[in-house]
Parts: structure tokens; C-alpha cells; sequence
């Protein structure tokens, strides 16, 4: 079963993504992120079985780590300006880093992660129209200060269909 951990984000958020989404869409021929699907991921596994399943699930329960805010805060592009693939917004925080290593160290036996960004995807590049256009929307493009309380993360799913993932929850966890 192919599954990650992540943070899921508020209605206000969402929002503001989705505005972004509209105003990059003329520049560029991609797949865009359900509103739905907008999210933060901590971790991702290819490929899990029932039992470790059952075993990270164990894992993660508890685990000593208190709320905290996070800031939208940026716009970019992976890999770099002469590829582009991804369009994110990345959210400011060293508790989600801390949140990530804590995971990490739970579930060392399940699989290593060690190069975390803290970004919500926005896109998936197929072409980009313009890129010129594209390179000074991404430059001049506002991004409202928004922020949220990370109070809880999910286990989810993730069934990959000819329309895109669907994802469904497997866990929650609350953090204290």
C-alpha cells in the first residue's frame, strides 16, 4: 500500500492556495493539486505492508510533541529554474522540521528520509507556456501571510486512479 504521513491544512489556507493555483494556471500546462488533496507531507512510503502498517501506526502513537503555528510563507519550483516539475509554497516553521526528525528516528527501521523540505505541492509541471511570464509571476506574485496550529497529523493512503490519488485517512495523531 502506498501511504504517507501529513499534515492536513485549514480552509483559510486552502483558499489562498487555490488563488495562487488560478493565477499561475496561464503560464503553465500542468496538473494541479486537488483543493482537496492540499497538503504537507512528512513522510511517504512507496510500499507498506498490513503489519508494518500495524507497526509504524504503534510507533507513532504518544509521541511527546505539542501543538504548534506555522506561517505560509514562499513560492518556488523544484528541481531548479532550467527544469521545472514541481510548483510549491513552502510553510515556515522549525517545529515541523523537529516533527519530522522525531518521526524519522520513530520509524528508522521503516525507511530513511533525509531530504525533507517543508513545501505543500501546488503542481505538477508537464510545460511551461511562458516561461518568462512564468519567472516573473513567480517573483512578483503575493502570497498572504496566513497561519494555522498544527494540532494533528494523519496516516493516509493513497490509491492512484487514471483521474489522479485519492487519499483516505488510516490514522490520526493528536499532538499534545
Amino acid at each position: 500500500m502506498r501511504c504517507f504521513l501529513a499534515i492536513e491544512l485549514n480552509k483559510e489556507l486552502r483558499e489562498e492556495l487555490i488563488r495562487i493555483q488560478n493565477e499561475l494556471e496561464p503560464f503553465i500546462d500542468a496538473k494541479f493539486v486537488e483543493p482537496e488533496n492540499l497538503h504537507l507531507t512528512l513522510k511517504f512510503f512507496p510500499n507498506v505492508d498490513e503489519k508494518d502498517l500495524k507497526d509504524m501506526i504503534k510507533s507513532l502513537k504518544d509521541m511527546p510533541f505539542s501543538k504548534f503555528p506555522v506561517y505560509l510563507e514562499s513560492i518556488g519550483f523544484f528541481p531548479n529554474e532550467s527544469l521545472i516539475r514541481i510548483v510549491w509554497v513552502g510553510l515556515r516553521s522549525e517545529r515541523i522540521k523537529e516533527l519530522h526528525d522525531l518521526i524519522e528516528s520513530r520509524l528508522e527501521n521503516f525507511s530513511k528520509d533525509n531530504n525533507f523540505e517543508s513545501h505543500i505541492t501546488l503542481a505538477r509541471v508537464k510545460k511551461i507556456n511562458n516561461k518568462e511570464g512564468f519567472l516573473k509571476k513567480i517573483e512578483k506574485l503575493k502570497i498572504n501571510a496566513l497561519s494555522f496550529e498544527v494540532n494533528e497529523f494523519f496516516l493516509k493512503k493513497s490509491t492512484l486512479t487514471d483521474k489522479g490519488p485519492i487519499y483516505g485517512d488510516v490514522e490520526k495523531f493528536k499532538l499534545v
